[in-house]
């Protein structure tokens, strides 16, 4: 099989572009996936891949940091700008936290230290698929939908409105948001945070729910509107709540 191109594609099946440089460990993941029911598209370096993405658009991307020509960084960053609800799982051998907070910082849903097992792979991709197809009827606790100031969470379109505008939010973001709205006014710890988005235990000194709170903050706090949402509890956590922005007073004229 070339780069770039397909296995044949089940019917109905999702389409995954597995970025990888390394032969065998780009072979040995397209296996799984396509064993496990989805259509796989290799690509061997980065540029490749941006145009893949393009051409093919896929249902999810996996793909290493270290790549020819363009680095998984830069596709993160560049898939976002188009693209904010696309699963991206980094898998990467790279042991330095900088670099995989710096790929959650820029969007990244889920990171897998090589080497990693194949059905762990094919279990996170399952899951990130599960958040971003889950419709709750109405009569959810909570009912379709939720307003906090001037947040608007629509349940049941998975569709999140600041002051009017549609919040461009990721599903690992997404995730976050639904899980402070379901504790609105509980402070929630990193580390249930943690279990609760990715599933198992926080490492110590893993700042991973910052970075990731970080990013829903620059969406839903930042985006406009008279509130802000996320509020930090120092040394305790966070906490869904919508407090009044301070806006400076204006002078008037004598």
């Amino acid at each position: 099989m070339s780069a770039g191109t397909p296995f044949p594609d089940p019917d109905g099946a999702r389409t995954i572009l597995v970025v990888e440089d390394d032969d065998s460990t780009a072979r040995a993941t397209a296996y799984h996936l396509t064993k496990a029911g989805y259509r796989v598209i290799i690509s061997k370096d980065g540029l490749a891949a941006l145009t893949a993405l393009k051409a093919w658009r896929p249902d999810a991307l996996v793909l290493d940091l270290m790549l020819p020509h363009v680095d998984g960084l830069s596709i993160i960053r560049d898939v976002r700008r188009w693209s904010p609800d696309l699963p991206i799982v980094v898998m990467t051998a790279r042991q330095e936290e900088k670099d995989r907070l710096e790929a959650l910082r820029l969007g990244a849903d889920d990171l897998l230290r090589k080497p990693f097992s194949a059905r762990e792979m094919v279990a996170r991709l399952e899951a990130l698929f599960r958040r971003s197809d889950v419709r709750l009827p109405d009569d959810h606790p909570g009912g379709p939908g939720v307003s906090l100031g001037d947040l608007e969470v629509d349940r049941t379109r998975l569709e999140v409105r600041v002051a009017g505008a549609v919040a461009p939010l990721t599903p690992l973001e997404t995730k976050l948001l639904w899980i402070l709205v379901e504790e609105k006014g509980r402070t929630l710890s990193r580390d249930e945070i943690f279990c609760r988005v990715w599933g198992g235990q926080r490492a110590p000194g893993d700042r991973s729910v910052d970075v990731l709170v970080r990013r829903l903050r620059r969406k839903v706090d930042e985006a406009g509107g008279q509130y802000t949402y996320i509020q930090t509890e120092h040394k305790q956590g966070y906490r869904l709540q919508a407090v009044p922005k301070a806006f400076p007073l204006r002078r008037h004229r004598l």
